[in-house]
């Protein structure tokens, strides 16, 4: 890229920009770990086991209202048992004060532990399935009754098994995904359960007939994960500052190409896409459910933004490295790049059909759980895996990348190409410094976001397993988390300022030109003394010095501050 700011800033003024962005990064970890508290939070909640006369299900059952029995010692008053509720509120109350939810909580992931006895009369058989019909009610502060929200039927199979040395008894059941709700409405919330107990069906066909053989029920635990709201206000106060500073310089990197005499270069086009996504990941949505009340397409939203910027960054990262390979013939041509992309392509298909069976369904079934099966269970961690492998293959295959560039680099300056001018050997020794950290700069980014993006696929596996609570999402990361989010938008700002056209367009060393290239010369006659004069192609010629060429199209003009004529 002939005549980038990169290579015409001073040292004085780089040295400056990048010391500010230094800071500006520390501040970053700084409001992690100062401001903001871990990410997210988890509550604890044991249902009740209430009776209801009226069967049909429509009153709500709440802590007011609850008559309260022991499952063990309960005689059943009809035929499926459907008069046993199972009941619980959310939030809970702490120190006499009753909890409130908020809209800045951005979810709710609840996650169900099933307590089951085997006994002779009441036998478990592995593989059996729960079914749970589910009543989700809220209510906002003022309001004194419950209001119908959500209903859902649930079925869930059970994967239970006997501590060590036991046969019968209390039996440990593996965890099993509940529901996901991608905002918070209201700041309080009922739940009521029943197991029906289909008899007929469980004599003629237990084995596909729900709640057969599940054993003796003797309680459920319901674990409910929301992100902070102290978090949330951070990282939205912290986008609507960056936001745009970032969207300013993007336009202002775009308005410089387009003055150029020339169509966009591939990797200037690349630059340009990758500040468009990164301005789109900044946008802070996470106000939008402080101002409107229904707003559930918030988790889809999110990681379809996160997905289009890790597959453009990504993307960027090997034009970046292969337009740098400056004796490859193929640049500056997007088919080229194709088997590369394709990499990145794979990954980003396996993490969209994740999101879609995931997150799209639940738009309209908040317990609909691609983890609620052994089969669906298996898809999606071979689909995070999958993504995961394709993550970890295309680091390698882009530090290769980058190393060939270091090692062509290398090549360039073993030789006497630029010996003779010591002003243009300090120079040119500049600008190859200055990629150098740039291209490091470029390894730290990846490796710390294929980090960041391991740590959230793995602590989002983790937060549908047995304890939810010792999540990567739930502890305290929040330093890390903001930390690589101000390095994403500091490496996106350095990018679009290093490499925006100066406007100094004859200073500078502008290439590293291979010894066999002949381009078509043309020579621009100093401005400062012999502005007009004539220029003879004899003398020029033989005071040509390929050390200071800049290509511009098909042809070469030299700098006028290193070129004297007669």
């Amino acid at each position: 890229m002939a005549g980038a700011v990169i290579e015409n800033l001073s040292n004085q003024k780089l040295s400056y920009i990048l010391g500010i962005l230094f800071l500006v990064q520390i501040a970053f970890f700084l409001v992690g770990a100062w401001l903001a508290p871990k990410p997210t939070s988890s509550m604890e909640f044991l249902f009740r086991s209430c009776i209801d006369a009226n069967v049909t299900g429509r009153n709500w059952v709440d802590h007011q209202n609850c008559h309260e029995i022991e499952l063990a010692e309960h005689k059943p008053l009809s035929y499926d048992l459907r008069e046993i509720v199972f009941m619980t509120q959310m939030p809970h109350k702490r120190d006499n004060q009753q909890l409130r939810y908020h809209p800045s909580f951005q979810f709710l992931l609840g996650v169900m532990q099933p307590e089951i006895r085997s006994t002779a009369a009441f036998k478990y058989v592995r593989g059996s399935k729960l079914r749970l019909e589910v009543r989700m009610g809220a209510r906002s502060g003022g309001d004194e009754k419950w209001r119908d929200w959500i209903e859902a039927d649930v079925v869930r199979e059970l994967d239970c098994h006997f501590p060590w040395g036991h046969e019968s008894g209390d039996m440990r059941c593996e965890a099993l995904d509940f529901f996901e709700i991608g905002y918070v409405p209201f700041p309080f919330y009922v739940m009521n359960i029943r197991i029906p107990i289909d008899r007929e069906g469980c004599a003629r066909d237990p084995k596909n007939t729900a709640n057969c053989d599940v054993g003796e029920l003797v309680g459920l635990i319901m674990v409910v994960i929301h992100q902070n709201g102290g978090f949330t206000m951070v990282w939205a106060w912290m986008k609507t500052i960056v936001v745009p500073f970032l969207f300013l310089t993007v336009r202002w990197y775009w308005d410089r190409v387009q003055s150029l005499a020339r169509p966009p270069l591939l990797l200037e086009k690349a630059i340009f896409a990758l500040g468009v996504s990164t301005t789109v990941l900044d946008l802070p949505i996470e106000w939008l459910p402080l101002w409107f009340e229904r707003v559930p397409f918030m988790l889809l939203l999110g990681d379809l933004r996160q997905g289009l910027f890790y597959a453009v960054l990504c993307s960027f990262w090997l034009i970046f490295a292969g337009e740098h390979l400056i004796d490859d013939p193929t640049r500056n041509n997007l088919k080229s790049y194709w088997r590369n992309l394709s990499l990145v392509g794979s990954a980003g298909v396996a993490l969209l059909v994740y999101d879609m069976c995931e997150r799209g369904m639940q738009l309209s079934d908040p317990f609909y759980s691609i983890w609620s099966s052994s089969t669906g269970t298996k898809l999606a961690y071979l689909s995070i895996y999958l993504a995961t492998l394709f993550t970890v293959i295309y680091f390698s295959f882009l530090f290769y990348k980058i190393w060939m560039v270091w090692k062509l680099i290398k090549q360039k300056r073993s030789n006497q190409y630029y010996q003779n001018n010591e002003s243009r050997r300090l120079k040119v020794e500049a600008i190859i410094f200055r990629f150098k950290f740039l291209m490091l700069f470029t390894l730290l980014c990846a490796f710390l976001t294929i980090l960041s993006y391991a740590m959230k696929q793995h602590g989002e596996a983790q937060l549908h397993d047995d304890e939810p609570q010792e999540s990567l999402l739930t502890n305290s990361t929040s330093a890390f988390f903001t930390g690589t989010f101000g390095m994403w938008n500091i490496y996106v700002f350095l990018l679009l300022s290093m490499y925006a056209p100066s406007h100094k367009q004859y200073a500078g060393a502008q290439h590293l030109m291979d010894e066999t290239e002949k381009p078509n010369c043309t020579f621009a006659p100093s401005h400062k003394q012999y502005a007009g004069a004539p220029v003879n192609p004899k003398i020029a010629s033989q005071r040509l010095n390929p050390n200071i060429v800049e290509i511009t199209g098909e042809s070469v003009n030299l700098a006028a501050d290193d070129t004297t004529f007669p």
